[in-house]
């Protein structure tokens, strides 16, 4: 298993998009009805909009930027606009620094488990015909067994089979602006932080069972196209400073594809976000309040920005107060 492992990353970390991106912006093709229902839902998200944000609290001045992590042309002006607000803080954090993550994907023999299904069912057992049909005919497109493919763990393999042809797939570094806003801390000599390891991330997705992840692989292997749509929606919502509308649109598109009864997609929605999105936010935030100086700035994934359990709303409950700032 260690083997075919090694096969499979040296595959991913090789792996560029084959096809031509077949993606649109969702937002510019909403009707009346569907643009008044997104209205609504964004006026229940909290901090739905703005890329950059100032909490304050005492002397403490904390600079919150969400983040992109593949790279954009777009990102030049952004990092101009940073660059002095990087070179003159006390700390960096994000979400893993760069040798951190690095330091996990040139070992990932020592965490194995996290990769493959070592004991009962695999994805033959737990997929429905049609979502192992689909992860068959993804595997042998790259000269992959199946059989043994079903011995992976599908988070791994969402990553490896499904991801969009508008963006680099992978792991490698895009040159995002997380890439770019730890270039400039190092140049400057400010001290780096990881909120979190690469470990504990893969672990919070996984922890779901392996039949509601297998779902989620399926859905991910439905429609290439599907996930362009969703990868350049998010994208341009990035650059338009509101994720939210991006993240309501990426919800609606799970919803309507995704297998199962209508309650089964909302279910799994609603764990995937609580997941990736909500349980990482909260344990962030002691790491954030317990990282020592007055001027820091943090730096994550955009979407975990918004919401009632996003960054910036658990700082205002944590007394902080919030003042957009120039992206």
């Amino acid at each position: 298993m260690i083997r075919l492992l090694a096969a499979l990353l040296f595959s991913l970390l090789a792996l560029q998009a084959q096809a031509r991106c077949q993606g649109a912006d969702l937002r510019d093709h909403l009707d009346a009805n569907q643009s008044a229902a997104l209205t609504r839902e964004l006026a229940q998200i909290p901090y739905g909009e703005g890329n950059h944000w100032i909490a304050r609290k005492g002397a403490r001045t904390i600079h919150i930027v969400g983040t992109m992590h593949v790279n954009d042309s777009r990102l030049n002006g952004v990092m101009r606009r940073l660059t002095p607000v990087i070179r003159s803080a006390d700390a960096v954090l994000l979400e893993v620094t760069g040798p951190e993550g690095r330091r996990f994907w040139e070992t990932p023999e020592e965490n194995i488990n996290l990769f493959v299904i070592r004991k009962g069912p695999g994805l033959t057992e737990v997929m429905s015909e049609r979502g192992w049909e689909l992860l068959s005919r993804a595997a042998l497109a790259m000269n992959l067994d199946p059989r043994r493919v079903a011995r992976i763990q599908p988070w791994f393999l969402s990553v490896l089979l499904a991801e969009s042809f508008c963006g680099p797939r992978g792991f490698r570094p895009q040159n995002g602006l997380d890439n770019r806003i730890e270039s400039v801390a190092i140049r400057a000599g400010v001290p780096l932080g990881s909120l979190e390891t690469v470990a504990s991330a893969i672990t919070v997705l996984s922890r779901r069972s392996l039949a509601d992840q297998a779902k989620m692989l399926e859905y991910d292997l439905t429609s290439s196209t599907g996930n362009d749509h969703t990868f350049v929606t998010l994208r341009e919502a990035y650059f338009d400073e509101r994720m939210g509308s991006g993240m309501v649109l990426e919800k609606w598109q799970f919803l309507a594809n995704a297998p199962g009864a209508p309650r089964d997609r909302q279910r799994l929605w609603s764990n995937y976000t609580a997941d990736i999105l909500d349980s990482r936010n909260q344990a962030w935030v002691p790491r954030i309040l317990g990282t020592p100086g007055n001027s820091l700035v943090v730096a994550v994934g955009a979407a975990h920005l918004p919401g009632r359990a996003g960054v910036l709303n658990l700082l205002a409950r944590a007394g902080y107060t919030l003042e957009r700032a120039p992206f």
